[in-house]
């Protein structure tokens, strides 16, 4: 009787050497980073009739499967813990005999051994396992840079960071660095990130650095290097830009017999001259430039067969400084002027009830009028109200070198008398002053000054004000 019961087991395949599961023996995996793990199974043909359930359950203290410790299933009656809920994924379909694991944010307490168990009409857990070992994160993204980064010409830098991860999460990749205006970030991009800039003679040596921020924002590595800025002789006439509070030393050099005398020159004014017949070379020390400190500096060789010159235009940049703004009620309705300058040359807007208005524009309500010379803005603004009417306006200078602007909120405080068409003109000539260095000042209140981002509101919540 029992020979007959054993015989349909036998050809029914229901033993054990039927369960079989391949899967590498070890994964090993760094911080934050993922893993999948190829994984397939058989079981007796005898359970296809049953529903088929799937789970990866951890080592318990025993050495044993620990059928309350999964990290992952597809059986509704077993129950997942909560800090592996999302981070552990199975791939296949356990119907079809496919078990692969995928891990996500890896972390160091996920290190161990690990089993998968089935489930049909009855249960049972394989012995041949998966040992997951977790190790610090050493993984730092790769830069690439051109063959020549050459001073003044842009320049393209690539940052790559091998993410094995699939979904809908990927890393966020950023760029800092004194050759950057800003911190800039890259969100979209899964793999790469690509770098767009201009260097100057002045960031070569300085630090580039690419960083890796891991979904969740728990992790992240980055890579620093120096940049090798070429930076040819300037000629005549060049151009440099050079940022407000950074040093500078120009040198002048000329080969003649006899030695000729060099000088530095500066808005007609000698700077420096060479002290003996031999100086074959004449330095010129510029240290913590200001804005007042730019022009067109000649290098001047004078020798008795002749004399010849070189000059170079420096530029320092700065930040948007404000001049003078005022309001004042007349019979057009509100006046407001607001001047301002930086280098490069800013940007002069109006907020008005949480618009900016920017350049010339007129409407039925406004009229914005802005008149520019060199580093020089100023602009005008006529509001078309009746006094007393609660829309106070700001007036912002701004540049797009850096991502600041200077924000001053005006409250008109007497009534002028009543006006028509003379604000149009006392803005040119204003303008027209500002050219020649005067500033023509109204009756004005300052109640503060903010430094915000770019288009950013001036009422936003601000951790920079002083009261005037």
């Amino acid at each position: 009787m029992l020979l007959l019961l054993l015989l349909p087991l036998l050809w029914d395949g229901s033993l054990s050497f039927e369960w079989t599961l391949k899967v590498q023996p070890s994964v090993t995996v760094q911080e934050g980073m993922c893993a999948r793990i190829p994984c397939s199974f058989t079981f007796p043909s005898s359970y296809n009739r049953y529903e088929i359930y799937g789970s990866w359950i951890r080592e318990g203290p025993y050495g044993r499967p620990d059928i309350y410790n999964a990290v992952v299933t597809t059986d509704p009656s077993v129950t997942v813990d909560v800090q592996n809920q999302g981070r552990f994924h199975l791939l296949g379909d356990p119907r079809k005999r496919n078990c692969s694991l995928s891990i996500t944010d890896a972390q160091l307490t996920d290190t161990g051994r690990y089993y998968f168990r089935f489930r049909g009409f009855d249960r049972y857990t394989f012995t041949d396992n998966l040992y997951v070992n977790v190790t610090a994160l050493i993984q730092k993204p790769d830069i690439s840079t051109p063959e020549k980064l050459e001073s003044g010409n842009l320049g393209i830098l690539n940052c790559t960071f091998p993410w094995a991860c699939g979904g809908d999460s990927s890393p966020r990749f950023s760029w800092k660095g004194n050759a950057l205006s800003s911190r800039q970030e890259d969100p979209e991009a899964p793999h790469f990130s690509e770098l767009s800039f201009i260097p100057g003679y002045q960031h070569h040596g300085t630090n580039l650095t690419c960083q890796v921020t891991f979904p969740g924002g728990r992790l992240s590595t980055q890579r620093t290097i120096q940049l090798n800025v070429s930076c040819s002789a300037p000629g005549n006439n060049s151009s440099l830009l050079v940022q407000e509070g950074e040093s500078l030393h120009l040198l002048c050099a000329a080969n003649s017999n006899p030695p000729a005398t060099l000088y530095w020159i500066l808005r007609d004014q000698i700077l420096a001259s060479s002290k003996s017949p031999d100086d074959e070379v004449l330095e010129l020390g510029l240290p913590h430039l200001k804005s007042t400190d730019g022009g067109k500096y000649t290098c001047l060789a004078h020798h008795p067969l002749g004399s010849k010159q070189v000059s170079l235009r420096l530029s320092v940049l700065y930040a948007p400084m404000m001049i003078s703004p005022s309001c004042s009620w007349g019979k057009e309705g509100l006046f407001c002027t607001c001047s301002g300058h930086a280098e490069p040359a800013p940007s002069v807007g109006w907020w008005i009830e949480g618009k900016l208005v920017e350049g010339n524009s007129s409407s039925d309500t406004l009229q914005v009028i802005s008149t520019r010379f060199g580093s020089w803005v100023n602009s005008s603004l006529i509001v078309k109200v009746q006094s007393g009417h609660n829309s106070i306006p700001y007036c912002e200078v701004r540049t797009h070198h850096k991502e600041d602007s200077v924000s001053i909120r005006l409250m008109p405080v007497f009534s002028a008398q009543e006006y028509s068409s003379w604000p149009l003109i006392l803005t040119l000539l204003r303008g027209a002053l500002m050219a020649a260095g005067f500033l023509l000042t109204y009756g004005l209140t300052w109640l503060y000054y903010t430094r915000k981002p770019l288009g950013q509101h001036p009422l936003a919540p601000d951790t920079t004000q002083a009261s005037l």
